[in-house]
């Protein structure tokens, strides 16, 4: 299937593919349709919520005398009245409620195809929470051999098919049939099944778990859909582990019990003192009103209010995705239930899988939201980094500066301490923040200067594992100049220097900032004094981007970098006709990407070389490397400055 990302926000991903009946934009919600009994119709799905696609069920119809033939002589789309996407499952559920169906796996997928569905779904075998390892086992072949007959038949045609990945609760099962899935040649859409019953019983560490091995599985292939996953309080989750489509009859299944869905949870009618909701169904009525209905009548009512809540949800991921605040509203969510809450053990398990997904910065700050905030993986990978691989300046003594989470950047409030202690000697300067540990010089990069904490915060554990780490002895808590008198021994050290040095280790490499000041330096600033370009004898090699601190790379300094670091290190290489592009400052993107550096992120600057090593263009990832391999279209590298031979 031909995605193409659009925005994204680590794992998660906005997203455009094309099918028969148009373009469906991820992530995207896709209403069951019952065609025995439409509580909503697809026409008031399409016009009144802008549902892009819609789901039904080809087994039902099948079963229906007047609806099978209706839908094999008009077409599905007519027998639904709508013109947008229609997937369709294949009764996999109904054998699940019932023990059986009354159909074949080749014969539900012919049908499918005959009746026009743009999706078709193969007959897999439902997994359940409950089964042995070797019933599911026995599953998922049958899945998998009914996924590649399936292929087979109708791989090479326009068809869309849709190949769920069973596996129950069995993560290794889920990984291994994420990666046979995905090796077959198909466009295709790939659900992650079997998950009906821990959602309805509340287990949501194990729906967390069971997506992140799929995902580990599958890879970037996409798109990525959660079968049966109605509620809107998982949507954001789902989304930021790599799900991009969802489908359920719940907002139905709901509204017949009285229930009204919210993005934090389910408030039965019974329940309700006032109607605190503005949506187009709830607007006009109270809950007298509401509770005076027939039952048709307040069934109608609250399943179209659910849609709302459900389509609502929907767009506000898609906000957080764009603006960078996905995880402030993940972990708003997940804190709206004590289940949900059990979900932030797994991400907290599970960081460096998610971790090579995520920029180095965002465009907004970072928000805490709780202590579950520093397991995020931007936080994560900045301490470690910190920890492991930082490595002090200066022989000389360690200042502690216990900072005030208000006054960023730290330094801008630390002037006089920082000018009386160089002026007196070159030494370390740390600072105790709610990250950790932070070396003055990396105060100003995302997320340590670009976050959000709570006045007070603190996070002193790290900052003795971190002295103990790094073999500092020689430790001055700051408590004023008095500090000082015991020091004097010649100063001259530079922060701007040492910001260089400490944030080009972080951003390209170890050894990076020793060759990017390995001459003579100058810095050209702004009206404020703050650093806006490097020069290094004379040639321009960086740019300072204020918003994140981070640099940016100029044609001078990407040469040096290239001459310094090995291949792959930095680099992504290209075919020579995309090299010739991008050496006139024209973007990359994916199908001709040959290879990258596995360390690079999305946002990181890179140096795009020709299959010879050539330096074509300096520019920023959009893409991790996994999925400029996968994707034969969009955007891989957003190219700044071409470079001519």
């Amino acid at each position: 299937m031909m995605l193409e990302i659009q925005h994204r926000d680590g794992l998660a991903r906005i997203c455009n593919f094309e099918t028969a009946h148009g373009t469906v934009e991820t992530p995207a919600l896709l209403p069951v349709i019952n065609p025995n009994k439409l509580i909503v119709t697809p026409k008031e799905l399409e016009d009144e919520f802008g549902a892009q696609i819609i789901i039904t069920n080809s087994y039902v119809i099948k079963q229906s005398d007047e609806l099978r033939k209706k839908a094999l002589k008009d077409g599905l789309h007519a027998l639904l009245d709508y013109h947008g996407p229609i997937m369709t499952d294949s009764g996999t559920f109904q054998a699940y409620v019932y023990g059986s169906v009354d159909t074949s796996p080749e014969e539900i997928l012919k049908f499918q195809k005959d009746i026009g569905s743009d999706i078709i779904t193969i007959l897999d075998r439902f997994t359940e929470p409950e089964d042995s390892k070797e019933l599911v086992e026995e599953k998922v072949r049958d899945t998998l051999k009914r996924a590649e007959d399936a292929v087979d038949e109708y791989g090479g045609s326009d068809i869309h098919l849709s190949l769920p990945i069973q596996g129950s609760t069995f993560t290794e099962l889920r990984k291994e049939a994420g990666e046979a899935i995905s090796k077959l040649d198909a466009k295709a859409v790939y659900p992650i099944g079997g998950v009906v019953p821990l959602m309805e019983d509340y287990r949501f560490k194990e729906l967390a778990e069971v997506i992140i091995a799929s995902k580990k599985g599958l890879g970037p292939k996409g798109p990525v859909h959660l079968f049966g996953a109605g509620h809107p309080m998982i949507f954001s989750l789902a989304v930021l582990l790599g799900c991009d489509m969802f489908d359920s009859s719940s907002y139905i299944k709901y509204a017949r019990r009285g229930d009204f869905m919210f993005p934090t949870g389910t408030v039965k009618l019974e329940h309700l003192y006032s109607l605190a909701c503005d949506c187009p169904a709830c607007k006009d009525h109270s809950v007298e009103d509401i509770e005076g209905m027939d039952e048709d009548s307040r069934t109608r009512l609250i399943a179209k209010h659910n849609l709302g809540q459900m389509f609502l949800e929907i767009r506000n991921i898609k906000q957080a995705i764009q603006g960078g605040s996905l995880w402030e509203l993940v972990e708003r969510r997940c804190r709206s239930h004590p289940q949900l809450y059990e979900v932030f053990k797994v991400l907290k398990e599970k960081w460096r899988f998610l971790e090579p997904f995520e920029p180095r910065s965002r465009k907004s700050a970072l928000m805490y939201t709780g202590a579950e905030s520093l397991n995020r993986p931007a936080v994560k990978r900045v301490q470690r980094w910190i920890m492991e691989e930082y490595e002090p300046l200066f022989d000389g003594p360690t200042f502690l500066f216990d900072v005030d989470e208000n006054e960023k950047p730290y330094n801008r409030h630390l002037r006089f301490e920082i000018s009386e202690i160089f002026r007196r000697c070159s030494a370390n300067l740390l600072l105790s923040t709610p990250i950790g540990p932070v070396p003055l010089e990396l105060d100003e990069i995302y997320p340590i200067a670009q976050s959000i904490f709570p006045r007070g915060s603190k996070n002193e554990g790290l900052v003795d594992e971190y002295l103990e780490k790094k073999g500092i002895d020689d430790v001055l808590v700051w408590e004023g100049i008095k500090t000082l008198r015991s020091v004097e021994d010649g100063g001259g050290a530079n922060l701007d220097v040492m910001r260089i040095k400490t944030v080009a280790d972080y951003q390209f490499g170890k050894g990076a900032g020793e060759v990017l000041t390995d001459g003579q330096l100058r810095f050209v600033k702004n009206r404020k004094g703050r650093v806006k370009n490097v020069m290094l004898d004379d040639d321009h090699i960086l740019s300072v981007r204020h918003y994140d601190g981070f640099f940016t790379l100029k044609k001078a300094g990407a040469l040096i970098l290239k001459e310094h670091f090995s291949p792959p290190s930095l680099r992504l290489k290209v075919n020579d006709d995309s090299a010739e592009f991008n050496r006139k400052g024209r973007n990359v993107f994916s199908k001709f990407v040959l290879d990258a550096d596995d360390d690079l992120r999305p946002g990181d600057e890179v140096l795009v070389v020709d299959k010879n090593n050539r330096l074509a263009a300096v520019g920023r990832m959009f893409l991790t490397i996994k999925e400029m391999m996968e994707f034969d279209t969009g955007l891989a590298v957003r190219i700044r400055e071409g470079i001519e031979k």
